[in-house]
């Protein structure tokens, strides 16, 4: 199962998580969306790049990338197989429609001094949620990140 990251709005598809995830993971699918705040013209970027690839995909995103996994989820659900959301920009107002039911395995993780995006945003995940003592970067909880995606590639793997 292939791994996609989305990368935030003040970041890039190359950034030290997807540096990270390469190193453990080896190929990281990474949609480079810098500069786009609008979500429906990242969501046709990621969609392409979905559409050349064989799926499904382990999607992790970070900030406005995991609102746009989420998006991604809720747009063509057969083609993510598990989600790990690092600080997902959920709070803005244009989240209002997503469906957060059905989701597969999903492991959210939110850094409990984070000043961009309220941790409050993340409760809704419930016991998907693992807070860490760090800020919106969660760049002392790359370990975490890992971790997770072990352990949701895991869960995928052991449910097919």
């Amino acid at each position: 199962m292939k791994i996609m990251f989305l990368h935030g709005l003040e970041s890039g598809p190359h950034g030290h998580k997807y540096q990270a995830l390469k190193a453990m993971f080896g190929d990281i699918l990474a949609p480079d969306c810098r500069g786009i705040k609008d979500e429906t013209e990242r969501l046709k970027i990621i969609t392409e790049v979905i559409n050349h690839e064989t799926g499904p995909f382990l999607v992790v995103g970070s900030s406005m990338g995991g609102l746009m996994a989420l998006r991604l989820q809720n747009a063509h659900p057969d083609q993510v197989a598990g989600l790990v959301l690092c600080a997902p920009a959920i709070h803005r107002p244009t989240s209002a429609d997503l469906n957060l039911d059905n989701l597969p395995p999903t492991i959210v993780i939110h850094g409990i001094e984070d000043d961009v995006v309220p941790i409050e945003a993340s409760h809704p995940f419930g016991e998907r949620l693992r807070t860490v003592n760090d800020d919106h970067r969660l760049s002392n909880s790359i370990e975490e990140i890992l971790c997770a995606v072990a352990e949701i590639r895991r869960t995928v793997n052991e449910q097919k």
